[in-house]
């Protein structure tokens, strides 16, 4: 389809704000036969830049595009295949924080001599959208997909095998039925979101027989574990400034403090007690410095933000 059609030179990928999606793009990469692509590009960023108003030179040397594009080698016929992971750790929510956003639509409007392969939260597709009309330049984008019961449970298994469980006198296909029951629940609950629903799962676990355990002998004796319902897990109360900060973080999926405060127009020390304060309420976590929504509230907020008019993460 690639070399049949040089104007569809681009498949954006959309998923929650919570998704590893730069993860899976990459895990698929590896495993992928590219016999007619002479090479591949995958942009390295691991966050955005720190100097986001050189954004635009630090894209081009990442992913060796020149200034301005060669209409020599612009033959239609695509040679390189060219990966952003993370389509948000381009842009910054700033009045100067949109100019890489701006050049790859129009380098990829341009250059038919490169396949761009794309990942960004629906979120942010829908934010930029709004800001440049970025549909109107991507003629296909695919959703992630949602993850099932049975799919999630195929997921964990690895884990939960190695896991001793309560068996509550049941034969071992009345527990393979409550265990798919189980699944099933945390699917639904996390909106088919694996990172909410490992979460979730993982706070549905309890020990059962920890009392009058010597920590010494602990190695040496089987802790048993049940599972038991959990609901998805209830916010604190929000103000107006948590709302937006929340909506920024994901917007930009993961930030640290100082671009957090330039797209909120706020000092950093005014900011600084907030993130704390949800911190403590495990709202949100840290990682290497980057702040993000803890994915076990995120069902929640996201019907919150949704009330408040905010944009949300479309979920099919």
């Amino acid at each position: 389809q690639w070399q049949d059609n040089p104007e569809a030179n681009e498949l954006v990928i959309l998923s929650s704000s919570i998704e590893p999606l730069s993860q899976i793009i990459q895990t698929a990469l590896v495993n992928w036969s590219h016999e007619n692509i002479r090479d591949i590009k995958l942009l390295s960023w691991s966050n955005r830049p720190k100097d986001f108003l050189k954004i635009v030179s630090k894209l081009q040397n990442d992913l060796g595009l020149s200034a301005k594009l060669d209409v020599d080698c612009n033959s239609g016929k695509f040679q390189e295949l060219i990966v952003i992971p993370c389509l948000e750790f381009c842009f910054l929510r700033h009045i100067h924080g949109l100019d890489g956003i701006e050049f790859l639509r129009n380098r990829i409007f341009q250059d038919h001599s490169r396949f761009w392969l794309i990942g960004c939260n629906s979120l942010t597709w829908q934010y930029l959208d709004y800001i440049y009309n970025i549909n109107s330049y991507f003629e296909k984008t695919l959703f992630l997909p949602t993850i099932t019961g049975e799919e999630l449970m195929e997921w964990l298994s690895p884990v939960f095998t190695k896991i001793e469980f309560n068996k509550n006198d049941l034969d071992e296909e009345k527990q393979f039925a409550k265990m798919q029951e189980h699944f099933d629940y945390l699917s639904h609950t996390s909106q088919g979101l694996s990172s909410a629903a490992s979460q979730l799962w993982v706070k549905s676990l309890s020990m059962i027989n920890t009392e009058n355990i010597d920590s010494q002998e602990t190695e040496k004796e089987n802790i048993l574990v049940e599972y038991h319902q959990i609901k998805s897990l209830d916010l604190p109360e929000l103000s107006s400034s948590d709302r937006y900060l929340l909506f920024s973080m994901l917007l930009h999926k993961e930030i640290n403090l100082s671009n957090l405060a330039l797209s909120l127009g706020e000092s950093e020390s005014r900011i600084q007690f907030q993130i704390q304060q949800l911190l403590r309420m495990e709202v949100i976590q840290r990682l290497n410095n980057l702040f993000s929504i803890h994915p076990a509230y995120y069902p929640k907020l996201r019907k919150h933000l949704k009330k408040y008019n905010f944009i949300t993460d479309l979920i099919e």
